[in-house]
């Protein structure tokens, strides 16, 4: 038997508080206030270790999360959003950063080899 959802018991799945009248997120066809939607289901942040709210931009890559304001280069602190970016030792880098640290170079003149070169 399915919960009533008549505005008069329209409530929380997790904590049974009425949502009438209030902001909420439903997930698996079931409504969570927001406190326990973020509670429950929000990623932690990778750069600030904080949670990633509904209002926040939830930014993920291999199966790690940040803050849109928090995806970072590691090295020179740049915004990697909407940018190209490398992985390495669970950190994440520009393109310049990562080539600078990481790509290989001629051993004759120390350049370092591009893709396709």
């Amino acid at each position: 038997m399915s919960k009533d959802w008549h505005s008069s018991h329209f409530c929380c799945w997790e904590c049974d508080e009425s949502l009438t009248g209030q902001r909420y997120v439903l997930r698996d066809d079931h409504p969570y206030c927001i406190k326990c939607y973020e509670g429950r289901f929000a990623n932690n942040c990778e750069e600030c270790n904080k949670s990633i709210g509904i209002e926040s931009k939830d930014l993920s890559y291999k199966d790690r999360h940040w803050h849109e304001a928090c995806f970072l280069c590691a090295k020179c602190r740049v915004s990697l959003v909407d940018k190209q970016f490398g992985s390495k030792l669970d950190k994440i880098y520009c393109g310049n950063c990562y080539d600078a640290q990481f790509a290989s170079r001629c051993d004759g003149c120390g350049d370092i080899f591009k893709a396709g070169e």
